[in-house]
């Protein structure tokens, strides 16, 4: 009876610990597999945690330029004396409205909307970076009225008028390209509307600073696109890491600067 007792206690046992191995073995298996997906879905998916950046700035090696502000003549009462001239803004050596913009494969092209504000009479934004497939709303907060006027090829032209109070105006833009926006009714008033093919793109700000986030690893070609100096391309290869890139714009003729 003692010996049966024995028996089935080491019984219990062995069998306790065969349970506790095969679970323990079991567990270690599945947590192996859910990590290794999960380090091949970090891979695949742009903007995951491993995923790297781009800064730097956009810069004007000639010398300092003043440009003279628009005259609005007799628009003044509604739209003040003179206008901003936006062509070229640097303020000591860093220029505004640079657009930056990534080139290559998986990039995502994460839509979305933007708006284009019609303001003292003047566009607002200036410039307008959008990746394709996204909306483009368009407001006015003017008491006078204006006109839209778009010079495209690739994507509907628009050509529209716009009274005090009207509702908002919404384009979708299906192809990548760079837009004129100009006002029939006040010859100062200019935009751009920059379509990219992702969405990795920016346009520097008053210091002349970008910066792109959630890129996935790669080799790509980044480009800086001015309405007065020109563009620039450069060869990036991205890692984990922040990559630090500046595009350098040399001096300008002096009849450019009129413009």
């Amino acid at each position: 009876m003692i010996y049966l007792n024995f028996l089935r206690r080491q019984l219990n046992l062995d069998l306790t610990r065969y349970i506790y191995y095969k679970w323990t073995k079991t567990t270690l298996v599945l947590f192996m597999k859910f990590f290794a997906y999960l380090f091949i879905f970090q891979l695949l998916t742009p903007g995951s945690a491993i995923s790297g950046s781009i800064k730097g700035s956009a810069l004007f090696s000639g010398k300092n330029i003043q440009l003279e502000a628009h005259k609005t003549g007799k628009y003044k009462k509604a739209c003040g004396v003179t206008i901003i001239n936006e062509s070229m803004l640097v303020n000591k050596g860093k220029i505004k409205n640079v657009v930056i913009s990534l080139h290559g494969k998986n990039l995502k092209t994460n839509t979305g909307e933007h708006k284009l504000d019609q303001k003292k009479c003047r566009y607002e934004p200036h410039v307008i970076t959008m990746p394709v497939d996204s909306e483009l709303k368009i407001h006015t907060s003017d008491p006078v009225n204006h006109n839209i006027h778009t010079y495209s090829f690739e994507n509907d032209p628009m050509n529209i008028m716009f009274i005090p109070d009207q509702e908002e105006y919404i384009q979708e833009m299906e192809e990548a390209e760079i837009i004129k926006v100009e006002c029939d009714l006040h010859s100062w008033m200019t935009a751009w509307i920059v379509v990219t093919p992702n969405g990795y793109s920016d346009v520097s700000s008053s210091d002349g600073t970008f910066s792109i986030s959630n890129i996935p690893p790669g080799k790509y070609e980044l480009t800086a696109w001015h309405e007065t100096l020109g563009s620039q391309s450069k060869s990036v290869t991205i890692n984990d890491k922040e990559t630090n890139v500046n595009f350098e714009f040399p001096e300008i003729l002096a009849e450019e600067t009129k413009k």
